[in-house]
């Protein structure tokens, strides 16, 4: 499972109060989720979610709620009214009333946390899983406007479709760019297409100490005193190594269910250098212990930093703050422009629609859930949001008609552009790494198990992955592939002393098994 920090920054949410609704609510508490109304007939339903990280897209959303209540919902005498949990609140304020038969009609979800789906069939999912079926009430023409890949995702593991996604997300985020820094040390044209970790290499040394704007910068910008407590060690050892051609990052689940380890492997150690060590090693960053993950935007913003490997959302930051930006690839080993940089995410963050036996009214939440997420309303709502969507048709919109100002200022249709092209090879992605691996296990629907337990060891993995991204920045990047091998062994460690897990033995050591990555 991702952090929660993780989770956060994917879903958009803001950690502020429970507010009102568009349409009324007083943040979710707990109230009946599907009222019936009084001499009309109205039936109300609750529509859960949490706030948004940005005022014009909670603006946004509330639109989208009026507009329905205005419209196909006065038709059907359905109005919806929101209510807003804090995110860190929401899912536990959802189990309660999930517990007490009061659950809202919809809400904002995870699935996977709200059920475990682990050997379930789907006679099994329907009787004892809180949520409703939507493949029950959806039709081909809606399920075909969103990339294929969202409804795999669930039907590989609840065995059909459980929720309606509205966001999506890419790995390893996006590459910003300082462009005064870029123009002030004499680099040229911006590269539009593949180029090497070489030249990424000189042009961070070549805008490291340069004078822009009235900033000197750095040529790197890399945030790591939070890698280990707040768990944002992944970008970097996991994320970035698919520029050399991995696709597994940590490893994966093999056949005899047992664990195998691949951090300690060429290519996530050659990534880290490329991106990181190299740069920490010559001094041409910032003080990696000085910033959090999340902290380093702010010397970005400032026009401190020449480049910056984070994540998509930052863009909004970036376009409201001095620093002229833009986003470029992401450079690649020997710039081969094969490497399957891009892995498309957000699989579990959905619209979900609650069963009659907590409490919900599915096939009412089915038609604001439909009208929430169609194309046209996807296309609306992406035009005020930080976020990607997963609605493809509402991606043509955006080529076809264009995008709002917001999102042309904050680059958001390049962000998209990485979307459809990370969707399109999501099939390619999956089919290599059961040719590269051929004991990885799959699931029932031919998906590769690639995910491995992080949440073992009450944090130990953290400490120890985290852990040394940080030792490394201490030492000038020094015994790089001895402290990857003994950060992997720690976690091995770990999971062979689980209980209820299983290590792969061969897969200890540098290089075992033997890395695969290279070019789709």
């Amino acid at each position: 499972m991702a952090s929660a920090t993780g989770i956060a920054a994917l879903a958009g949410c803001s950690g502020g109060d429970g507010g009102d609704g568009g349409d009324g609510g007083d943040g979710g508490d707990g109230g009946n989720g599907t009222t019936n109304g009084s001499s009309d007939q109205m039936t109300t339903i609750e529509f859960w979610r949490w706030p948004h990280s940005t005022e014009p897209s909670n603006t946004g959303e509330d639109e989208i709620v009026q507009a329905f209540n205005e419209g196909p919902g006065a038709e059907q005498n359905i109005r919806v009214e929101q209510s807003k949990n804090p995110f860190g609140d929401h899912n536990q304020a959802l189990r309660t009333a999930i517990g007490g038969n009061d659950a809202p009609a919809i809400a904002w979800g995870f699935p996977a946390q709200l059920y475990d789906y682990s050997g379930k069939s789907r006679e099994e999912v329907a009787e004892n899983a809180p949520f409703a079926f939507l493949d029950e009430y959806m039709e081909d023409s809606f399920r075909d406007q969103f990339w294929s890949p969202f409804w795999e995702w669930q039907e590989a593991r609840f065995q059909g479709i459980v929720g309606v996604p509205f966001i999506s997300s890419i790995a390893p985020g996006l590459m910003y760019v300082n462009t005064d820094a870029w123009e002030a040390a004499g680099l040229g044209d911006l590269p539009e297409g593949s180029w090497s970790w070489e030249e990424y290499l000189n042009a961070a040394e070549a805008m490291h100490g340069v004078e822009a704007n009235g900033s000197t910068v750095n040529g790197v910008g890399i945030g790591l005193s939070d890698a280990a407590s707040a768990a944002q060690w992944d970008t970097f050892l996991e994320q970035v190594s698919r520029t050399a051609g991995s696709l597994i990052g940590s490893g994966y689940q093999n056949q005899d269910d047992e664990y195998a380890l691949t951090i300690a492997s060429d290519p996530e150690l050659e990534a880290w250098n490329a991106f990181f060590g190299k740069p920490i090693a010559n001094g041409w960053t910032n003080n990696p212990g000085a910033y959090t993950r999340d902290g380093i935007q702010d010397p970005f913003s400032a026009g401190q930093i020449g480049l910056l490997p984070h994540a998509p959302f930052s863009r909004v930051e970036f376009s409201q703050e001095p620093v002229n930006f833009d986003i470029i690839p992401f450079p690649t080993k020997n710039g081969n422009e094969n490497m399957p940089v891009y892995s498309a995410g957000g699989w579990d963050v959905t619209f979900c629609a609650f069963s009659e036996d907590v409490g919900g009214q599915p096939e009412e939440a089915w038609e604001f859930i439909k009208f929430r997420n169609n194309a046209r309303n996807q296309y609306n709502w992406f035009n005020t949001s930080s976020q990607t969507i997963p609605n493809k048709e509402a991606y043509q919109i955006m080529q076809d008609e264009g995008v709002s100002d917001f999102v042309e200022e904050s680059r958001g249709l390049e962000v998209m552009h990485r979307t459809d092209e990370a969707m399109k090879q999501f099939s390619a992605q999956q089919d290599a790494i059961i040719e590269r691996y051929p004991d990885v296990k799959t699931t029932e629907a031919g998906s590769p198990v690639t995910a491995v337990p992080k949440s073992i060891g009450s944090g130990r993995v953290h400490e120890a992955m985290g852990g040394l991204l940080q030792q490394l920045a201490q030492n000038n990047n020094q015994n790089v592939q001895q402290i990857f091998t003994d950060a992997e062994n720690t976690w091995a460690d770990l999971i062979a002393d689980s209980d209820d897990l299983a290590l792969a033995e061969s897969s200890r050591g540098y290089n075992a098994p033997e890395p695969q990555g290279g070019p789709l």
